[in-house]
């Protein structure tokens, strides 16, 4: 037979290693890890509106809403920082250990990490009660919400963090921060215009002619 009759034969594709339980765990953690990313900057922008509202509650003179506000934003930072750093503990953890060793250590331990991350997005969010104090004129109703979201443990949490003379001193440090900030944005955006002159400008007086350009404009 001649060559276009034979066949090529093609190799087999290489089958890959099974994945293990500690595989899958691992994946799924990372994906924890990123939707923890994408929530910390989310939590970032709520927390400079809580701050803003606050800011606007103190000035207005009404400290006690202020610093409930403050309490629920640094509540929420710190707990998500709580949580990242669980997540990151596993996760070196996973680069620690061989697969054959404490495998149900690990899953468990990654369990943990995937339990706290959905808890935290779980409970209510900062959007839930700014949209709260904007439908919900009556401020007891909306403190009481505050508190729902901050619980016993956020409550005890945040009293460790500092009172309430020392959220009241962060509160109006971020006030100072704010205002500067508004201040170099009004000076970067004001353009210094030039003076307008106080005397005539003096006249432009067009050049003579030429001979030459005098006998070209004659003959057309």
């Amino acid at each position: 037979m001649g060559a276009k009759g034979s066949k090529v034969k093609k190799n087999p594709v290489p089958k890959g290693r099974t994945i293990t339980p500690i595989d899958r765990a691992t994946l799924d953690l990372k994906n924890s890890r990123d939707r923890l990313s994408k929530y910390r900057k989310k939590l970032n922008l709520d927390a400079a509106k809580l701050a803003t509202r606050a800011k606007a509650l103190h000035a207005d003179g009404n400290k006690s809403y202020a610093l409930k506000i403050m309490k629920l934003r640094k509540y929420k930072l710190q707990e998500a920082d709580r949580v990242e750093e669980q997540l990151l503990t596993v996760l070196r953890m996973v680069d620690k250990i061989s697969e054959k060793q404490n495998e149900q250590e690990v899953i468990a331990a990654m369990k943990r990490g995937k339990d706290a991350l959905q808890i935290l997005h779980d409970e209510m969010g900062i959007d839930d009660v700014m949209n709260l104090m904007d439908d919900i004129r009556d401020q007891d109703e909306v403190e009481k919400k505050i508190n729902e979201v901050l619980g016993e443990e956020g409550m005890r949490v945040v009293e460790e963090m500092g009172g309430d003379d020392d959220i009241l001193a962060e509160l109006e440090q971020l006030e100072e921060e704010i205002n500067s900030e508004a201040a170099a944005a009004e000076d970067n955006g004001s353009v210094a215009l030039p003076n307008v002159p106080s005397k005539p400008l003096p006249t432009v007086e067009e050049p003579a002619k030429s001979s030459e350009e005098k006998r070209v404009a004659v003959a057309s």
